[in-house]
């Protein structure tokens, strides 16, 4: 009997847990509907020199989210943020944008080596009419950038620094990072989210593409994994909650294993 009463109460435990996270997944797709919806990927397909790099895949992004992209290198991580960008069309499917057009953060490679800071910022004006200069120069200030300093002179990572504050210094409500923080200074990518969550415009939303999932995956409330022309889209919580495991080991075990 007592065998028999201890099954009975695992098996209450288990209804138990099985209800918990039904009811948990009701409360986050309740609180998604209620989040305005940014960006949409419906049924995409895209082939680049012969290969397949998205095979009818489906992607939402909603407001007040940081979102990952993870993958292997040369899996089509830069090709997805590029077509939500608008720089490359689909080849099947449809993507749905807001008005607001997205900002997608350029690189240091987009910039001549001879600019300055001062340039830089100044391109941004010349081309995204959205731009906010003032506020670009002030949070350059800030880190400690010198707008007179040439982009050769600068460490990788105070590029990608200046780069992301210009990018972010556009008025828009999505931000579109594409493996922006290699050279990153260890301290700062520690502050990273408070210096996003701060400079972000209000009721936006940035998607990121990293390999640094390690260093970078509490930053996320969403990842989006990619692996042969398949997308996955799963809140970080989830993966945390019902599987245990970090982000780093359900994408090793789970996605790129498969």
């Amino acid at each position: 009997m007592r065998t028999e009463d201890m099954r009975t109460e695992d098996m209450r435990t288990e209804d138990m847990r099985t209800e918990d996270m039904r009811k948990e997944d009701i409360r986050t797709e309740d609180i998604t509907a209620a989040l305005t919806c940014l960006l949409r990927l419906q049924d995409v397909t895209k082939n680049r020199n012969g290969w397949r790099v998205l095979d009818h895949a489906s992607v939402t992004v909603h407001e007040n989210r940081i979102i990952g992209v993870v993958g292997d290198n040369g899996i089509g991580k830069s090709t997805l943020l590029k077509l939500m960008a608008g720089l490359l069309r689909p080849d099947g499917g449809q993507i749905i944008r807001e008005e607001v057009p997205p900002s997608y953060i350029l690189s240091g490679s987009h910039f001549y080596e001879w600019m300055t800071a001062d340039d830089c910022a100044g391109f941004y004006r010349d081309f995204y009419p959205d731009f906010d200069r003032e506020r670009a120069l002030m949070l350059l200030e800030q880190s400690k950038i010198d707008r007179r300093t040439r982009l050769c002179r600068l460490s990788r990572g105070n590029q990608e620094r200046l780069c992301m504050i210009l990018g972010l210094c556009r008025k828009s409500r999505l931000y579109l990072f594409d493996e922006p923080f290699d050279g990153i200074d260890p301290y700062f990518k520690k502050d990273m989210k408070r210096f996003l969550l701060e400079n972000m415009a209000d009721n936006s939303s940035i998607v990121m593409a990293t390999h640094l999932l390690k260093d970078l995956e509490s930053l996320f409330d969403e990842v989006i994994f990619l692996a042969d022309g398949r997308v996955w889209q799963m809140e970080t919580e989830e993966i945390r909650m019902r599987h245990h495991k970090s982000v780093e080991q359900y994408y090793l075990e789970e996605i790129k294993h498969d």
